[in-house]
């Protein structure tokens, strides 16, 4: 979904299409091709998108341009560089990607160079997601292991065994209940970022077996709501989580109640905040900080203007020559005319007579 919810996203076999909620074709993305994966970033008005290529690229869709596109050069098992293992992290907007023997990397469109690469998995990563606050990561490899990281030391908090060969999605809800699917089981765990217990068994909270044995393909918690969307071989289903969603919402930041006329004026308000695509950082407190560059570059002007005198008076001649009232204008152009070139040649001969 983009910055409504009457736009979506879909990257298809070549290109990328934008479509409205009547099913429509908006318009076709055709410098992203191939794509795997995508992640819309509300606050920056960016698409970023992986392909195939192993290629990371940003579109502002309120532009309609692409402001970057990199090569992450880490190429898994089978010799490529793409990855479908993406997330971002909401608090910062930077983009997280999975790749081949465990490295995990987060990008900026700032910068060719990942802001972080460090090794989550001692085998291929399978998913990655990440809480509302940017606080806690989930992470699962094929080595079946599904770990919690802190993002503030990018340390592990801790280490669980899971079925097969881990879990292929992993989804945070607002209340940070994680679930997880294991090809045709979905489970929910709770206070599992938070778990005092010394014990490595995961603490399941609901479980939750598709029919006809088919594999969960995706998952999405809805916001606001106590509600696990899981998207599967055959189709969607809609599972309850109690406490998954947040109760209390602010109309000014996402309103589910909201009038057409609201929705105008919502996007209208998003794009006057948006945030420009070079304060994404990987300390996000940059945005409550000084720019002390441009600052000192304001100062500065001021100083080498302050000398500037501005004139006493400005002289406007009318364009009115006839009828008294043009005469008499013109008249008293003359005398001030006259008396100006008076006053400038005493002038002239005070300062000849200082300098004899």
């Amino acid at each position: 979904w983009l910055h409504i919810e009457t736009m979506y996203a879909v990257a298809q076999r070549q290109w990328t299409y934008i479509y409205d909620n009547q099913g429509v074709e908006v318009h076709c993305l055709k410098v992203l091709d191939r794509s795997l994966r995508l992640e819309f970033l509300p606050y920056h008005f960016l698409l970023a998108a992986t392909n195939e290529a192993g290629y990371l690229s940003y579109i502002d869709v309120s532009i309609g341009k692409k402001i970057a596109s990199y090569n992450t050069r880490i190429a898994n098992g089978n010799g490529k560089c793409g990855t479908s293992v993406m997330c971002q992290n909401p608090s910062n907007a930077l983009i997280g990607l999975g790749h081949a023997g465990g490295v995990l990397t987060f990008w900026s469109p700032n910068q060719r160079e990942p802001l972080v690469k460090m090794l989550a998995h001692k085998s291929t990563l399978r998913s990655i997601t990440i809480d509302q606050t940017g606080t806690y990561m989930a992470t699962s490899g094929v080595d079946a292991k599904l770990k919690i990281w802190d993002l503030r030391n990018y340390k592990c908090l801790h280490e669980y065994r899971t079925l097969s060969n881990g879990a292929s999605t992993l989804a945070f809800s607002q209340k940070k209940l994680l679930a997880a699917s294991y090809r045709d089981i979905v489970e929910i765990y709770q206070d599992i970022c938070d778990n005092e217990s010394s014990s490595n068994e995961l603490p399941r909270y609901l479980v939750h077996r598709c029919s006809n044995g088919s594999s969960a393909s995706s998952l999405s918690f809805c916001p606001y709501e106590d509600v696990l969307g899981v998207g599967h071989e055959r189709g969607f289903i809609s599972l309850l989580a109690p406490g998954a969603g947040e109760p209390n919402f602010d109309t000014l930041e996402a309103n589910p109640y909201q009038t057409k006329k609201q929705r105008k004026h919502a996007e209208v308000k998003q794009l006057l905040d948006k945030i420009q695509p070079d304060m994404i950082t990987l300390d996000n407190s940059i945005l409550s900080e000084i720019d002390r560059k441009t600052f000192i570059r304001k100062q500065e002007e001021k100083r080498n203007n302050f000398n500037f005198i501005k004139p006493k008076e400005l002289i406007i001649k009318s364009d009115k020559k006839k009828g008294k009232i043009g005469k008499r204008l013109a008249r008293k152009t003359q005398i001030r005319d006259a008396k100006l070139k008076e006053y400038l040649q005493q002038q002239q001969l005070k300062r000849k007579k200082t300098k004899n």
